[in-house]
């Protein structure tokens, strides 16, 4: 995550849950990340971590793993650090509307990482294509999309409560990602271990894409 060539002032994260650790390895390659969150309990909770409130969520052993798995120079505390410094905005977000962050309107990023938000958010995939137009409006042409898909996905838990997760292949996400106006250059697929009680997904799918031309919604 990401190659060095993907670079920037701006990154904007869209992604399911309160979640940082997507974000550990991007910190050195951009100065302003901003967060959004379709929950205002994500929010919430990202926000108190960000300002290291005594019942924030405590990420360390997360942080010490990809920190060894990175290799770098910085220990899982300065890189911890580093990131929230990193992080300038945490907000909410709503796909209903056509500016997701309606009021406010964010600079164009360079780069915009998502992680699974699309299948949890969309009841099927025409939907699934206008969210990810309205995404692709928030990245300057020459952007980069790093998108991590879920294939023949059906559900996730919280608690006692089920959600459903739309269901596509492979094809179905390629597609949707070059008719929202991106160029595909990189494709993984690999078998899921998000298959059990709480989430089941039968493989996961990561695509690296550059916007190429603008889109309406």
């Amino acid at each position: 995550m990401p190659p060095s060539q993907i670079t920037g002032d701006c990154l904007i994260d869209i992604s399911i849950g309160c979640n940082i650790h997507h974000l550990l390895p991007m910190f050195e390659f951009f100065k302003d990340i901003i967060i959004l969150e379709s929950s205002d309990l994500c929010v919430k909770e990202l926000v108190k971590w960000k300002h290291r409130e005594s019942e924030s969520y405590d990420w360390t052993h997360a942080v010490s793993i990809m920190a060894e798995l990175e290799g770098t120079s910085f220990n899982s505390t300065e890189m911890e650090n580093a990131l929230r410094r990193n992080i300038s905005h945490i907000l909410k977000c709503d796909f209903t509307k056509e500016n997701i962050t309606d009021p406010v309107v964010l600079p164009k990023a360079d780069c915009v990482v998502s992680v699974v938000i699309f299948h949890a958010v969309s009841k099927d995939l025409d939907e699934y294509c206008r969210n990810l137009k309205k995404v692709s409006c928030m990245l300057k042409l020459g952007g980069h999309l790093l998108l991590f898909g879920l294939v023949k996905a059906k559900y996730y838990t919280v608690g006692e409560s089920k959600f459903h997760f739309l269901t596509t292949d492979k094809m179905s996400i390629e597609d949707t990602v070059r008719n929202a106006g991106f160029v595909i250059e990189h494709v993984e697929v690999k078998e899921s271990e998000m298959c059990n009680d709480t989430t089941y997904s039968e493989r996961v799918c990561f695509i690296k894409a550059l916007k190429k031309s603008h889109v309406f919604v």
